[in-house]
């Protein structure tokens, strides 16, 4: 993903889009922070369903449909979308305690290679 300033997107816009459309993605940083991304129509589709997915999912599996209103609109972060799923679940309300335990005995952590 190619990054660029606003200053250049604008004056590349013509071009950018373009490009876009072709199935380039690019970043558009204003004063180091990304303010917007470029990307081809499909892709967006293609992301748009994935996050419609996500969301009958998270209902299926009984997430409260409030607060996935509330992570569609911004006000939530998407992690919260599996917040709780596991509530009745004992192995995995297990498996988190004893990650909690181990992280707080562990204290470096080892090394990825990759």
């Amino acid at each position: 993903m190619e990054t660029i300033n606003v200053a250049e997107a604008k004056s590349r816009f013509s071009e950018l889009i373009s490009r876009a459309s072709a199935g380039e993605r690019f970043q558009i940083r204003r004063r180091a922070r990304t303010v917007a991304v470029l990307v081809s129509s499909g892709e967006y589709e293609r992301l748009e369903r994935a996050a419609q997915a996500a969301f009958q999912l998270a209902l299926a599996l009984g997430q409260d449909e409030a607060l996935l209103g509330r992570v569609q609109c911004g006000e939530a972060h998407p992690a919260m979308a599996a917040f709780g799923l596991w509530h009745a679940e004992d192995d995995l309300e297990k498996l988190a305690e004893r990650i909690e335990a181990e992280r707080k005995t562990t204290l470096t952590r080892p090394s990825i290679s990759l």
